[in-house]
C-alpha cells in the first residue's frame, strides 16, 4: 500500500508519501539516494539496513532513518521478513535528524496505530487534515527519538542556549549555568566540551567578543559595548577583544 499525500508545503515537517509493505523473504531495495527524509518503522519481522558506516540489524519495534543524499539499501530477513511502515518527508525540523548518533533505534508502536488504521481506511476519517495529522505524528516521532537517544547532547545544547541568551549578565558563570539547569558542573562541562569542542567559559567569551564586534560595527561606543556584553572591567574586555581580533575595540570601531 502506498499513498501520495497533498504537498501542503509545511515548513517544519511536510509529509509527502506514506506506505506499508510486507516484504518477501530476502527482498532487497537499493542502493538508492533520496532527496528527502525517509523513516521506516518495523511492524513485524526483521532485516538489515545498510549505509556507508556499516550494516544495522533492525527488528520489530525499531526504526531506521535515511537522510537526504545518503546511499543506502536494506534487506528483509530470509526466515522472518519484515513488514514496515514508511514515511517520506521534508522540513526544517527534520534537519535535527542529521545529529543522530545512530540511524537505528526503538520507538513505541502506539504512536503509529492511528496511521496504520487510517491507511487501511484511505484516511477517510481525517477529511481535509490528513497531512496535518501525519505531520503531528512526525513531530511526536522526532521528540521520542531525541528524548531517548540524545540526552547528553540535549543537556549541552540547553547550556549553549543559556549562554547565548544570558551572555550579557556579568555574573554568568559555569557554576551558575549548571545550577540553573540542575546538573552537576563537572558532568555538564564534559558534555559541553564533547559537543562543541571548547569549554563553556571559552564559548561564553567567544559569544561575548563576537557580539561586541557586531555592536561596535553598529556604532556603539566601547564603553556601551563593554557593558552590553557582560563585562564590568574595560581593560579586561579590551585585552580579550585584542586577543581575538588583533586590534583594540577602539581601533576596530574606526575601521571602514
Amino acid at each position: 500500500m502506498e499513498i501520495y499525500l497533498v504537498n501542503r508545503e509545511m515548513k517544519d515537517l511536510n509529509p509527502l508519501t506514506y506506505g506499508i509493505m510486507q516484504c518477501r523473504p530476502g527482498y532487497r531495495y537499493g542502493p538508492m539516494v533520496r532527496p528527502f527524509y525517509l523513516v521506516h518503522y518495523v511492524l513485524s519481522g526483521k532485516g538489515i539496513f545498510y549505509k556507508d558506516e556499516g550494516a544495522y540489524p533492525v527488528k520489530a519495534g525499531e526504526f531506521f532513518m535515511i537522510l537526504p543524499g545518503e546511499v543506502t539499501s536494506y534487506e528483509a530477513d530470509r526466515e522472518d521478513p519484515w513488514k514496515y511502515l514508511w514515511l517520506y518527508f521534508e522540513g526544517e525540523t527534520a534537519k535535527r535528524l542529521e545529529n543522530l548518533e545512530s540511524p537505528v533505534g526503538p520507538l513505541p508502536r502506539a504512536m503509529f496505530d492511528d496511521l496504520i488504521a487510517a491507511g487501511n481506511n484511505s484516511f477517510s476519517e481525517w477529511g481535509g487534515v490528513t497531512e496535518e495529522y501525519i505531520a503531528a505524528i512526525l513531530h511526536r516521532m522526532i521528540a521520542e527519538i531525541f528524548i531517548h537517544r540524545s540526552p547528553h547532547s540535549h543537556h549541552a545544547r540547553r547550556a549553549e542556549t543559556y549562554i547565548r541568551t544570558r551572555y550579557s549578565d556579568p555574573d554568568l558563570s559555569v557554576e551558575g549555568i549548571a545550577a540553573a539547569l540542575s546538573l552537576d558542573r563537572h558532568h555538564l562541562a564534559r558534555l559541553f566540551k564533547a559537543r562543541y569542542g571548547m569549554t563553556m567559559r571559552e564559548y561564553l567569551i567567544n559569544t561575548r567578543i563576537h557580539r561586541a564586534a557586531e555592536l561596535l560595527r553598529e556604532g556603539h561606543s566601547v564603553t556601551e559595548t563593554t557593558a552590553l556584553c557582560g563585562y564590568t572591567d574595560l581593560p579586561n574586555f579590551s585585552k580579550m577583544f585584542r586577543r581575538h581580533f588583533g586590534v583594540s575595540p577602539g581601533q576596530y570601531r574606526k575601521r571602514p
